[in-house]
């Protein structure tokens, strides 16, 4: 049995945009893995459950960094075409979401942004994260001369994937900070989070924290003279 084919028309005017539904994916397993990763923290190694465990936290840490990269790439989409048009975005197309972002928030803001800041760092994390889920490579496991080097690496790696998982839901809220003022709540891409009743009943209670997070970290950095 197939679902049903629904075409919606999304209030920017465009057809069949997930953006939105996305966004809702990234929030939702964000929070189902840090339920999941305190069950296993409160679990000793001894446990005969801590394996079967482990592997369900390992699993759901895919989830966030895949939707988060998933919505940027739509968001960053719809914007731009709704903004620019349907030729602006024929030029960005094949650039990664960070790339994307930077060529817009250029456009947008006559301006290159600032690649120390918050937002670009945090999109950073993600898109780091998800190029190495998306297009895995397996890593030697022996080093004969150094075992240290393998669990250097490891650590690394697994560094990565934990900033951007902490990135995933972040990146998508300062993104729509960065781009604030009408656009957002006037395309309705994402949701807005310029004011608390345009967010507030759409994102889980246990994501409060991190929205707040965003707005004090946008503030901070917000630009005198923004066009946006």
């Amino acid at each position: 049995m197939t679902h049903p084919l629904v075409v919606p028309l999304h209030v920017s005017g465009r057809a069949k945009s997930h953006a939105l539904m996305y966004f809702r994916m990234c929030a939702r397993s964000l929070v189902i893995y840090r339920r999941r990763a305190n069950q296993l923290n409160g679990l000793d190694h001894l446990n005969p459950r801590y394996d079967q465990m482990y592997s369900a936290v390992e699993e759901a840490a895919v989830e966030p960094v895949v939707y988060a990269g998933m919505c940027l790439e739509a968001t960053l989409y719809d914007l731009a075409v709704c903004l620019f048009g349907e030729e602006f975005v024929e030029h960005t197309d094949k650039l990664d979401p960070l790339a994307k972002f930077f060529v817009l928030a250029q456009v947008v803001d006559k301006q290159p942004p600032n690649k120390a800041s918050v937002t670009y760092q945090t999109i950073q994390n993600v898109v780091t994260a998800r190029n190495r889920l998306v297009h895995s490579k397996s890593q030697p496991g022996i080093d004969e001369f150094n075992f240290g080097k393998v669990m250097d690496r490891a650590q690394k790696l697994h560094e990565q994937h934990m900033l951007g998982i902490t990135s995933s839901f972040r990146s998508l809220v300062l993104l729509s900070l960065y781009f604030d003022g009408n656009i957002f709540e006037e395309l309705r891409i994402i949701p807005s989070f310029k004011k608390p009743e345009y967010w507030v009943d759409l994102v889980q209670k246990e994501l409060h924290e991190d929205v707040k997070w965003c707005i004090n970290a946008s503030r901070k950095e917000r630009q005198p003279g923004r066009l946006c």
